[in-house]
């Protein structure tokens, strides 16, 4: 089964064994996301939490198709996913600040 993120198109092929939910499915970092009502299969890149904060970013915006002023659900407060493609020498601290919460 191949998935693609739906802002830059990059594709994965998933392997699954049987019915599976999607999103444990996905690729480490990859996210299905909620933006204006409709859920976006996003990347890592793309699914960051760095597209999210202060409103969503013109990035996701001209490449998703939205207008301006869209409604999107929030990343979680304990996502950490951010970090892991950019800083993967972090892992012990990003540990560390799920073992607070």
């Amino acid at each position: 089964m191949k998935i693609q993120c739906e802002a830059c198109q990059q594709e994965v092929e998933l392997e699954t064994n049987g019915p599976t939910d999607l999103k444990r499915a996905m690729p480490k970092g990859w996210r299905p996301r909620r933006i204006d009502g409709r859920v976006y299969n996003l990347c890592d890149v793309c699914g960051n939490i760095a597209h999210f904060c202060g409103g969503l970013s013109a990035y996701l915006q001209e490449n998703l198709g939205l207008p301006k002023n869209v409604e999107f659900d929030r990343p979680e407060k304990d996502d950490f996913s951010f970090w892991t493609p950019r800083l993967p020498e972090y892992s012990e601290v990003k540990q560390r600040l799920k073992d607070k919460s």
